[in-house]
């Protein structure tokens, strides 16, 4: 669980400090302009996540987990160093925008299998009949944790230095504490015996799923064969995805940098929501276990339509606005966080799971999740903020709609 905090607060505080690193890497007299290169640079790295599943994902379905588990984490923590001290624009120019994007698609290509590492281990190795309970441990309270850390230690750092100092240098804290803990969680993993495969195939092979393929093209092929499930598990991330990067990334930036709130007070209300995330991991998970995955996942999937529309309060300065839109809105997108890397692991049959869940979990979050806080940004420079509510609904009800085609035709292979 460490790891998976670490990766994900490595990979968040680019987003939670976007508004601050925007007129240090991409200086302009528009405010929105910055903020949308930074948000540029930020998609760029999950669009780099899909290749990374494609090369690392096979290699852990047939070779290590605890190899591709290291090679994920380590690159993170060193990228995090090197933002962390890496001149900006006033230093080298445009090669500062350059060096960042090349240092977040390096950070994107590391983890671009890590999710299904971690969330096939976790699903494979829990107690039958505490499936949802365990996955909402490791999937959403672990992930909050570091998602909410980030947060944090943002308000932390805002709260000890004058707003000054934070614009000018303070912003690079976060990152450097992010690659000091990275080598920490290293050090952890490097003593993780790969045990956890031979397990994983014991588990299998009580199901009758303990198949091993000989070569990657053996994955693949079965892979295609799954095309729809593997269509399945992207829409069931990637709807997820578009909210929640619209509440942890689009909505504070939006605040801090265009609405130009309380950054403390942004900071802090971030922190709340994602407090109330991890809280609900394993409630909700264990609620799934209760009443079925699948009709857990049909309720709070159809939840999120409506809390898309909270988003419409949000169009203009108001700190109490803002934390409304963020706490009531935010827990209905946490509720959908407990479940929705469960559903796509249960969609895999253990022979492919790292490969499907990996490639579909990249796919899902580069075409909707990283490009979702742009959206929300350049839609309000057009006056038309409020399509992306409905972008947000149609994706959602197109995720449902899919899976239960995919249930329909078989493709469950854990639990439910």
């Amino acid at each position: 669980m460490g790891g998976v905090a670490l990766e994900w607060y490595d990979w968040n505080i680019y987003g939670v400090m976007a508004s601050l690193l925007s007129p240090k890497f991409f200086p302009s007299h528009d405010p929105t302009v910055s903020l949308l290169a930074a948000f540029a640079v930020f998609g760029a790295g999950f669009f780099a996540r899909p290749i990374g599943a494609i090369i690392l994902g096979p290699v852990a379905d047939r070779i290590s987990h605890r190899g591709v588990m290291l090679l994920s984490v380590s690159a993170m923590a060193v990228c995090s160093l090197i933002i962390a001290v890496m001149p900006d624009y006033g230093t080298i120019g445009i090669w500062a925008g350059a060096l960042l994007l090349v240092i977040r698609l390096i950070q994107g290509l590391a983890t671009g299998a890590e999710a299904g590492v971690a969330n096939s281990i976790a699903s494979e190795l829990a107690k039958p009949g505490h499936e949802g309970r365990y996955m909402g441990l490791v999937s959403g309270t672990a992930i909050q944790i570091g998602i909410v850390g980030s947060s944090l230690v943002a308000l932390i750092v805002s709260l000890l230095i004058t707003k000054a100092d934070l614009e000018a240098w303070g912003w690079r804290i976060p990152f450097f504490i992010g690659g000091i803990l990275g080598f920490v969680v290293v050090y952890l993993r490097s003593h993780l015996p790969e045990t956890l495969m031979a397990k994983a195939h014991d588990a299998a092979s009580t199901t009758g799923d303990a198949k091993v393929h000989k070569s990657t093209a053996g994955v693949w092929k079965e892979l295609w064969d799954l095309r729809l499930a593997l269509a399945a598990v992207v829409l069931v991330i990637g709807s997820f995805q578009i909210a929640n990067y619209a509440w942890i990334t689009g909505l504070p930036n939006i605040a801090n940098s265009i609405f130009k709130e309380n950054s403390s007070l942004v900071f802090a209300i971030t922190v709340i929501m994602g407090v109330i995330w991890i809280i609900s991991g394993p409630i909700i998970g264990g609620l799934a276990d209760r009443i079925r995955a699948s009709r857990a996942f049909v309720i709070f999937r159809l939840m999120l339509v409506p809390a898309f529309f909270f988003l419409w309060l949000y169009t203009e300065p108001g700190i109490g606005r803002f934390a409304f839109v963020m706490i009531v809105g935010g827990t209905i997108v946490g509720f959908n966080m407990s479940l929705f890397q469960y559903i796509a692991v249960t969609l895999m049959p253990r022979s492919v799971r790292t490969t499907g869940v990996a490639l579909g979990y990249a796919l899902g979050v580069s075409i909707f999740g990283g490009t979702s806080p742009y959206l929300l940004v350049w839609l309000r420079q057009f006056d038309a903020a409020y399509l992306f509510p409905v972008y947000g609904a149609a994706v959602a009800v197109l995720s449902v709609v899919v899976y239960l085609l995919a249930r329909k035709k078989g493709h469950t292979y854990l639990a439910d």
